[in-house]
């Protein structure tokens, strides 16, 4: 009987490892199955990923309409993914060139034509003449042009400085500024600010200096110890000292308050045409540029352009997607989708000789003040007087004398092109 049960037990347990020998067989073959799909599925999951090319943009315009429209656009036609990201318009160029420093740019940047005099130091690849298809006028091509080569494509022009103005309190706009010193009481009485702006940003001091005749590059050369500085840091210095313009009031603060009927003027760019239009309506008001006793205003204007940061390390579909698309923006049908949208003024010559013709209203009012403007210069030397003009106004802001804050600007500036030309 235990002869029996020694022969059962044998056998069973051989029985129950062969068992476990093809439990093992089948659970390894699941287990390969479910790996090989796996696998599988990653491939065909990366494929079709990488069958979608991106591009990443970094954007610094006010209206992101503007981006916008011609993306939506470029995306009908074509199997890509566009990412925009917006950047603070004051922040941009300090992000820029730290991301080159770093090797952290994106495959497109869109920035005002004067950031271009960087160009160097931003990393950025020089624009063939063949992306170029639309016919620009020459003042165009000269905002994306540096020491003979280009090195940006224009996607708008403009990049001016208005008065606008609040409807509720303003029938007929000031010409010159005498006359807002004039309604000064009237205005404070009523508990608003006579006129509003982004008082330390040195664009807005620009047209100032102009009226005086002075303009920060003379012959592509800095020159800012001049009597015309001096004068127009004085006066635009005594419109803070009379209450016209709160001097501690930066751009969002001047817009907002602008928005909010907290000032009866205010002066900004046509690139915040769209927004102050969309939340005044009917009551907004455009004007050019009022004069200073006389002397008449001239705002810089610029372009905004789409430029390349350096394409070594891409591949060379992602190069001719980067050209492709520069190419598409520049098409007279989206230039006119933008400016239909956004009332950006396009780059096309014949475009924009078309619209100023037929132009009326607000649109008017800006091909009026566009004429009244000179060109920023796309070089280095002006981006340099930019720096240096910031910081004699700090010093005179601080109780130096004009005359000493214009020796400094222009010593400060002649300091940084030594030590660039030095590097």
């Amino acid at each position: 009987m235990r002869a029996v049960y020694y022969v059962f037990l044998y056998a069973t347990l051989k029985y129950y490892k062969m068992y476990l020998g093809m439990i093992k067989i089948i659970f390894n073959n699941l287990l390969n199955t479910v790996h090989f799909s796996f696998l599988l599925l990653i491939l065909l999951f990366s494929k079709t990923v990488l069958a979608t090319p991106t591009l990443t943009i970094w954007s610094s315009h006010q209206n992101r309409d503007f981006l916008t429209v011609i993306t939506d656009k470029y995306k009908k036609n074509h199997d890509v993914n566009i990412s925009i990201i917006q950047l603070d318009p004051s922040e941009i160029k300090a992000e820029i060139l730290l991301s080159a420093r770093d090797g952290g740019l994106p495959d497109l940047i869109v920035i005002p034509s004067d950031f271009l005099g960087l160009h160097k130091m931003m990393n950025l690849s020089m624009i063939p003449r063949d992306w170029y298809i639309e016919k620009l006028s020459p003042r165009v091509k000269a905002t994306v042009k540096s020491n003979g080569k280009y090195w940006g494509v224009p996607l708008i022009q403009g990049n001016f400085l208005l008065l606008y103005y609040n409807k509720k309190y303003v029938t007929k706009p000031i010409t010159d500024f005498k006359d807002i010193i004039l309604d000064k009481k009237q205005f404070l009485d009523k508990k608003i600010r006579p006129i509003g702006w982004n008082y330390n940003d040195m664009y807005y001091f620009i047209p100032f200096l102009s009226a005086f005749n002075g303009w920060p590059t003379v012959d592509r050369q800095i020159e800012l110890n001049t009597p015309a500085m001096v004068e127009a840091l004085k006066y635009y210095h005594s419109l803070a000292e009379q209450g016209i313009v709160d001097r501690s009031c930066d751009y969002r603060c001047s817009q907002l308050d602008f928005i909010k009927g907290k000032s009866a003027y205010s002066i900004n760019g046509d690139w915040a045409y769209h927004d102050l239009k969309a939340m005044l309506g009917d009551n907004l008001g455009v004007a050019v540029l009022p004069k200073v006793d006389g002397k008449t205003m001239h705002p810089m204007s610029s372009t905004f352009v789409l430029a390349v940061p350096s394409q070594s390390q891409y591949s060379k579909d992602k190069q001719e997607l980067i050209k492709d698309f520069s190419k598409f923006v520049q098409q007279p049908t989206n230039q006119q989708a933008v400016y239909e949208k956004t009332k950006l003024l396009p780059i096309s010559m014949n475009y924009y000789r078309k619209l100023r013709l037929k132009a009326t209203g607000d649109s008017l009012v800006m091909f009026h003040q566009m004429a009244l403007t000179k060109l920023m210069p796309s070089t280095l030397n002006m981006a340099i007087s930019w720096q240096a003009i910031a910081i004699g106004f700090q010093h005179y802001q601080a109780g130096a004398k004009a005359k000493y804050a214009a020796v400094y600007m222009q010593k400060m500036a002649m300091k940084q092109n030594q030590q660039l030309d030095n590097n």
